[in-house]
């Protein structure tokens, strides 16, 4: 999908309003299989918030969607930006918008699908995040520094001058703790607290599963994503020339195989840590998710696509209703 740079800043964001679901959870989950069965079920389409899925030619590594899967159902958010390119929650907030504002147009459910819980809460709860554009000497000092002290000191750092922002932030997420201090930097004041607009309303499905279970579908994962040539996609992304240093090669997997290709590590070596960083970052999305009380939780079994297509049906009839007596906007349940 195209980029939608043109679209209003977030002082005139548009309203939609209706048939949203967000089908949430950890990764390897299975969120992406069951959004496809509820999309072809009720006629909607994904709109993927995933931080790393926004990258062109970075396929494996942030395991999107495959070519057939994208072919039976509409995603948006994918490919949007050169990994060269930098790119903020709230421009995702921005463009995502106005995929939502568009499918409420067409009278189609859109389900807001993945595991990056920031994006998705900017998005849906129109949380307003200043305009500051990336200072890459800043960024740059910062990341010496969690170097030398760790990501938690520089997570002190933050709360001292943001507490909010601390307190929704993980300890060890390094560059959201770069982010939110260079708000703060940049703007002399803490990134705010309270949305600038009301909500989008929207149905709140969460899956889970037994943790050791989740990790040994996650190994499976990274296995097959070596399989697939992880690797290989990394050294495309060299001779097409992005630099490692670059963000959007500091994610999950990206990092670990940069390690193994500089030497630094072995391929078994750069493995484990991409297992051991799977483990982590889990652990960090359900603790960010835990925390959303509208989160409906939903165990990941044999009965799972059964319940989830109940939940919905019954929450689009809701959404449907005010329509068919003659009201002028939709209402949905959070």
């Amino acid at each position: 999908m195209k980029s939608m740079s043109e679209e209003p800043s977030e002082g005139s964001r548009p309203s939609p309003v209706g048939s949203v679901v967000a089908l949430l959870g950890p990764t390897a989950v299975g969120k992406s299989r069951h959004a496809l069965e509820l999309c072809q079920e009720f006629g909607g389409v994904i709109l993927s918030a995933d931080s790393r899925q926004v990258y062109r030619y970075m396929d494996i590594g942030t395991d999107k969607p495959t070519p057939a899967d994208r072919a039976l159902v509409s995603h948006y958010m994918l490919d949007v930006i050169e990994p060269a390119e930098t790119y903020s929650a709230q421009r995702f907030a921005r463009e995502a918008e106005s995929v939502l504002k568009a499918m409420e147009f067409q009278r189609r459910p859109i389900f807001v699908v993945g595991g990056s819980g920031f994006y998705v809460s900017v998005l849906l709860d129109r949380r307003s995040m200043p305009s500051v554009s990336p200072d890459p000497a800043l960024r740059a000092q910062l990341r010496a520094e969690a170097k030398l002290i760790g990501a938690p000191e520089l997570h002190a750092r933050l709360h001292a001058v943001d507490p909010f922002s601390a307190s929704r932030i993980h300890p060890h997420n390094l560059p959201r703790i770069i982010r939110a201090l260079e708000i703060v930097d940049r703007t002399g004041r803490p990134v705010p607290a309270e949305p600038e607009s009301p909500p989008i309303p929207a149905l709140y499905l969460g899956l889970e599963m037994e943790r050791s279970a989740l990790h040994r579908i996650a190994d499976q994962r990274i296995d097959r994503q070596m399989q697939l040539g992880l690797v290989q996609e990394v050294e495309m992304l060299f001779t097409m020339g992005y630099v490692p240093t670059l963000p959007a090669l500091d994610g999950l997997g990206y990092r670990q195989m940069i390690q193994y290709l500089h030497g630094e590590v072995s391929r078994e070596q750069a493995m484990e840590r991409y297992r051991v960083a799977t483990h982590q970052y889990i652990r960090r999305q359900l603790t960010w998710f835990r925390r959303d009380r509208r989160i409906e939780w939903v165990q990941v079994n044999q009965s799972t696509g059964s319940i989830l297509r109940d939940r919905v049906q019954r929450h689009l009839t809701t959404v449907s209703e005010p329509a068919s007596s003659g009201g002028d906007e939709l209402r949905a349940e959070v």
